[in-house]
């Protein structure tokens, strides 16, 4: 760990800890993007990453001042506890050894999560810390942009990045603190759908664009067909917003639209990003021929998981560990903890998205005017950015920091669901409470 690595981390564990909440989950962001996985320590031979010890005080603070949310666990929250604890168990009782790595990562999981769900736990902390990681995100775009014209990394410092570049048709692949350009872009892609839900509030307009703008910087210069297949998807999502009252159609149409796709294409449906990549550019294939090999091997995984040695002949290319190079989070659960993995990870993302539709539902009860409220934009906001993780990892597995901004957004959305919830009793006016320097227009609408 170098010296200013050190420092910043000290600077920013004492902060998650001691500063009000919302300046704490902006410090946790902060050692996200100023931080390179390079900054570690060897603890008893555990490789302790920098971003580990924000998120242990982070976890460690929310504990000794009882900041964590009150109540019964919702759905999300026992679904993410049941995935954590099966993809391990499966692992474990497979494999008869104890799983370092994947025990380290869903402790990862459950302090960010946790830690989130307790900073971020109402709409005016949502606004606050929003309105701060446009400030946070300026100087790490403009590091992008840099690194796109002149291809040098300005984190290689730090370690854990290349010096320079990768290089490839024509542009630079710009991955800044990231391990890797497309965990970089998806940070620029999932953040965009949340700053558009402060777009029908006035007073917030101006650092909501700054936010979007330095998102699709962000996207753009990491060159790379993940992030802008997952900013479609988002911009598509807020597309549908006009017709927010009628979403029953659109998922019945979107899943029509995959049946048919699948009826009239030559090869399996999701050979989709194949033909996608043909005009955005990109590795769809290897992720549509994942897909199918995944599918085809069913037998093999479908109890416990396969070992990964064991998918060397699913590609051309092997990897150094003799395996096929994995970069669908999907795949990955199955290969590791076979389909109940799979199948408990899907509820816990189905039970986010209906928890968002209560919540929805809620707010219009009580303003069902067709003018939207602003509590009602945040949480389809929130709604779009799980959206656009949902589609980010089929073509990428979040093996840096970016997890911690999958946790974030998911944390956010159940926060603010159930603050809906808890505080919108259909039949009953209500109001957000307003602060000093907060959106005028987080006031429901009744």
């Amino acid at each position: 760990m170098t010296v200013i690595g050190a420092f910043l981390t000290v600077v920013l564990c004492v902060a998650v800890y001691c500063v009000p909440r919302r300046a704490a989950a902006l410090a946790f962001l902060a050692a996200v993007l100023y931080i390179t996985q390079g900054q570690t320590i060897d603890i008893a031979g555990i490789n302790c990453m920098a971003i580990r010890f924000v998120e242990s005080f982070a976890f460690l603070r929310v504990l000794v001042r009882r900041e964590y949310p009150k109540g019964e666990l919702l759905g999300v929250d026992r679904w993410l506890i049941s995935f954590l604890v099966t993809s391990n168990l499966v692992f474990m009782l497979r494999t008869g050894k104890f799983d370092t790595y994947g025990f380290g990562m869903a402790i990862d999981a459950w302090f960010c999560f946790y830690s989130f769900r307790a900073l971020l736990a109402t709409p005016e902390e949502l606004a606050s810390f929003l309105k701060g990681a446009v400030a946070l995100l300026l100087p790490f775009a403009l590091c992008m942009i840099v690194e796109a014209v002149t291809g040098r990394n300005l984190f290689a410092f730090m370690g854990g990045v290349s010096e320079v570049s990768v290089f490839r048709d024509g542009h630079y692949r710009c991955q800044a603190s990231f391990r890797h350009s497309i965990t970089a872009g998806t940070l620029g892609a999932t953040f965009l759908p949340l700053f558009a839900g402060f777009l029908f509030e006035r007073r917030s307009r101006r650092w909501a664009l700054t936010g979007m703008a330095l998102s699709c910087i962000i996207v753009v210069t990491s060159r790379s067909s993940g992030p802008l297949m997952t900013t479609f998807a988002v911009v598509c999502a807020w597309c549908c917003w006009p017709l927010r009252r009628r979403m029953g159609l659109i998922r019945r149409g979107i899943v029509a639209g995959v049946i048919g796709l699948h009826m009239v294409m030559k090869q399996p449906v999701w050979f989709i990003f194949d033909r996608v990549s043909g005009f955005i550019g990109g590795d769809g294939w290897h992720r549509s021929n994942l897909i199918d090999k995944f599918v085809k091997h069913f037998g093999e995984w479908w109890v416990a998981g396969m070992p990964i040695e064991n998918t060397g002949d699913w590609a051309a290319t092997k990897m150094p560990w003799g395996g096929v190079d994995v970069t669908d989070y999907y795949v990955s659960i199955g290969l590791n903890g076979g389909l109940v993995s799979l199948v408990v990870f899907i509820a816990l993302l189905t039970a986010c998205f209906k928890l968002l539709g209560k919540a929805l539902q809620t707010i219009r009860e009580q303003n069902p005017e067709l003018n939207p409220s602003s509590l009602e934009t945040m949480v389809w906001g929130a709604g779009c950015a799980v959206l656009g993780h949902v589609v980010n990892v089929s073509a990428v597995m979040y093996w840096d920091q970016s997890y911690v901004i999958w946790y974030l957004h998911l944390a956010v959305a159940t926060s603010l669901a159930s603050y809906c919830l808890k505080n919108q009793p259909v039949g009953k006016a209500s109001s957000l409470p307003q602060e000093e320097g907060a959106p005028a227009a987080l006031a429901l609408v009744s």
